[in-house]
């Protein structure tokens, strides 16, 4: 199945538009912008974005084995930090209990931070956990999940790369841009 992807550039307010609840009313209001675009009531333009394929979700893995108090994990912009004693939880630094004695434990401890987290990663990836690896599945599909950096410290944990990867389809390849 082909998508098609639009991203709308406008001096009306996005905040018109109403909870993803609410399909009906953001549809009418959708089309009353984009006739407004059309007939040059309202200044803006609309990028189309063509896509052959279904878009794929970006993915990578973090995997444990004995991690200890001061190891990190980076998603995006959040540092994941293991201790024995947690006292932080912020949108940019998350302490996460670990007892190193089982990796099982600790990734789903790390996966369940990495959910909670809903002003930081939680806002990005999704995470799940089994024996002792963390999966990161990102949350937009398409080429977008493939930016979202991946990092550690400590050699008892590893990563699947840099970034997450396997992320396709979506917006991607120069737009054709109609309106003003």
């Amino acid at each position: 199945m082909a998508t098609v992807s639009l991203v709308i550039k406008t001096d009306k307010d996005p905040n018109e538009f109403k909870k993803s609840s609410q399909p009906d009313a953001n549809m009418n209001k959708l089309e009353n912008l984009l006739a407004g675009l059309n007939c040059g009531a309202y200044l803006g333009s609309v990028a189309v974005h063509a896509s052959s394929s279904d878009p794929a979700y970006a993915t990578g893995t973090i995997t444990l084995a004995s991690a200890v108090a001061t190891n990190t994990v980076t998603i995006g912009k959040t540092v994941f930090t293991f201790t024995s004693t947690p006292t932080s939880n912020t949108a940019t630094a998350v302490d996460v209990e670990v007892d190193g004695a089982s990796d099982t434990a600790d990734a789903a401890a790390l996966a369940a931070a990495i959910n909670a987290n809903t002003l930081g990663a939680a806002t990005i990836v999704s995470a799940t956990s089994a024996l002792g690896v963390v999966t990161l599945t990102a949350l937009v599909s398409g080429v977008t999940g493939n930016y979202i950096a991946l990092a550690k410290s400590g050699a008892p944990i590893t990563v699947s790369g840099a970034y997450l990867s396997g992320g396709a389809g979506g917006p991607a390849g120069t737009p054709e841009i109609i309106g003003r």
